[in-house]
């Protein structure tokens, strides 16, 4: 609601203005909605560092010059 309220308020014709939908958020749902985002955020960094450990722990190293092998073209 908060990404709503904030990208398509400006554009909302002035009919619908009071519709509940596009009410801007209260504090209560600001707070949870920022604390969700660090909650995603933390987590990714988490998952992303140990998928970085693990990699490591394999001995397996990324080339940014490896590419996928070419799919086979059907005839």
């Amino acid at each position: 609601m908060l990404e709503l309220h904030s990208k398509t308020g400006p554009y909302v014709p002035e009919e619908h203005q009071e519709n509940w939908i596009y009410a801007a958020p209260s504090e209560q749902e600001k707070v949870d909605a920022k604390t969700a985002k660090q909650a995603r955020r933390e987590h990714r960094a988490a998952m992303a560092a140990s998928a970085k450990a693990n990699q490591d722990r394999r001995g397996r190293e990324t080339d940014i010059d490896a590419r996928p092998t070419p799919k086979k073209s059907r005839k």
